[in-house]
């Protein structure tokens, strides 16, 4: 799973970037590997570190869908990749906050979109936090499992 969430998330930011200006064409595609995996690590980091609610409000589970996900549960996805984009990649604060602003929200939306997809039935919240954390068991997937009436 972890493999697909890497690919959706590539995927994702590669289509995103197109519109940003400023990302010299010979960093594009360091570019896309390092917000991808700047992203996917936090995403990882509240998933691991037990942040139900931190998954779901960054995909805006539970809202309704006027609302996107606040400013501060994105704020630590946000500085991470800035700052990998930074200091790997070489693009100034600016453009690489440019980048965050677009990708960010167009992940979230995708992930959510996949969640509610009833043609997607392999992938679902668990999945993802799964795919995340390893599929290591405990944590927050017996918390995730004791919501909906499951013995961990």
């Amino acid at each position: 799973m972890f493999e697909k969430i890497m690919g959706m998330v590539k995927e994702q930011v590669m289509h995103s970037i197109d519109n940003v200006p400023g990302i010299p064409e010979e960093k594009k595609e360091q570019t896309i590997e390092t917000t991808a995996s700047s992203l996917v690590d936090g995403l990882k980091n509240h998933a691991a570190g037990g942040g139900l609610s931190g998954i779901t409000s960054l995909l805006g589970i539970g809202k309704s869908a006027s609302t996107s996900a606040s400013g501060a549960s994105t704020g630590g996805l946000e500085s991470g990749v800035v700052s990998a984009l930074t200091s790997k990649v070489g693009i100034s604060p600016a453009v690489a906050k440019s980048v965050v602003a677009a990708v960010i929200p167009a992940v979230m939306s995708l992930f959510k979109k996949k969640i509610d997809d009833p043609d997607e039935p392999g992938f679902n919240l668990e999945s993802l936090i799964g795919g995340l954390t390893g599929g290591k068991s405990g944590g927050i997937l017996s918390a995730l499992g004791g919501l909906f009436g499951k013995k961990g």
